[in-house]
């Protein structure tokens, strides 16, 4: 967790339940589902059992990051793509562009379906109560449940589980209390370095660049879209930036600024969201030349506390 040491900001436990629509619930089936699949994203599908998921990013040739999901094994034949950031739309757009003569079928889910996000002990007493006791389902695990899919969903750093069902379902009971809000669900992925992709890391960044390697990238699996790019940054051990926490006083500025140190452009600004007397961010540091004993500030004032040291 982020310390108070610059800010002096206490920082509260997330805990709630949230309603809404999936940012993207993308359905692929069909007899090449999977060989398609595994050959697309960065992750090894081959040993996912029904209900198993995995954490994957969509690359284009040259190895920048296109899109993010998890990857979900349901019935034969038939998978789930979900995502917290990147839409549906774009999904389906990159998927379909390599789709030659696959027996592959995709279809992005709209607003027939629901989602409730649950976060923290509040969203895990209500599933304990909504599902007589049974324990939520592990990271890396889905359940089917309610008429939809229950899974452990990649966002910040408490627990959290996301719920997606057909919305023509009776609501559930008691999502009305203790409701979380999306700034929160911002503020704590921000506190960890969660990036959302591909709005604060994406077309123009490599994985490695925000240490992606290490938690959706397999190095062992066969060929896939900007596999070899993977293989020689592996190889060579170091890229040139880092995506890193940031931290200031005030309001929170917009994304987007220059990071400057003695008058030179060292990074930007990709993310910031106010909290308490003060802000939490996301940047784009260029490792060389960057002084760590240096002040760094915005283009335009404010000063900028790294929370990373790259």
């Amino acid at each position: 967790m982020l310390s108070d040491r610059n800010l002096n900001i206490p920082f509260k436990p997330l805990s709630g339940l949230l309603a809404g629509v999936p940012t993207a619930w993308v359905r692929i089936e069909g007899s090449d589902a999977a060989t398609f699949l595994q050959g697309q994203c960065t992750q090894d599908l081959r040993l996912l059992q029904s209900g198993d998921t995995a954490f994957v990013l969509w690359l284009s040739l040259k190895g920048k990051v296109m899109g993010e999901s998890l990857v979900l094994k349901a019935e034969s034949d038939a998978w789930w793509l979900w995502s917290a950031h990147t839409s549906g739309a774009a999904l389906v757009e990159r998927l379909d562009e390599f789709v030659i003569a696959d027996d592959v079928t995709i279809v992005a889910g709209g607003l027939e379906w629901t989602q409730l996000t649950l976060a923290g002990d509040v969203g895990e007493a209500w599933l304990r109560v909504a599902r007589e006791g049974r324990e939520p389902p592990a990271a890396g695990r889905a359940e089917a449940w309610g008429g939809g899919w229950l899974f452990a969903g990649r966002r910040g750093q408490v627990r959290v589980w996301d719920w997606v069902r057909p919305a023509e379902l009776v609501a559930p009971i008691g999502v009305e209390s203790a409701m979380l809000t999306e700034a929160a669900l911002c503020i704590d992925r921000l506190a960890v370095g969660v990036p959302a992709i591909p709005a604060e890391f994406g077309p123009g960044d490599l994985p490695q660049e925000a240490g992606l390697e290490t938690v959706a990238i397999s190095f062992t699996k066969g060929c896939y879209l900007g596999q070899e790019v993977m293989a020689r940054l592996q190889a060579m051990g170091q890229v040139r930036r880092r995506l890193v926490r940031v931290a200031g006083l005030g309001l929170a500025p917009a994304a987007g600024g220059e990071l400057l140190q003695a008058g030179r452009r060292v990074g930007e600004l990709r993310a910031a969201e106010h909290y308490g007397t003060g802000w939490l961010g996301l940047a784009m540091v260029n490792l060389l030349g960057l002084d760590r004993a240096a002040e760094i500030c915005l283009a335009g004032g404010g000063a900028v506390s790294l929370v990373d040291y790259p």
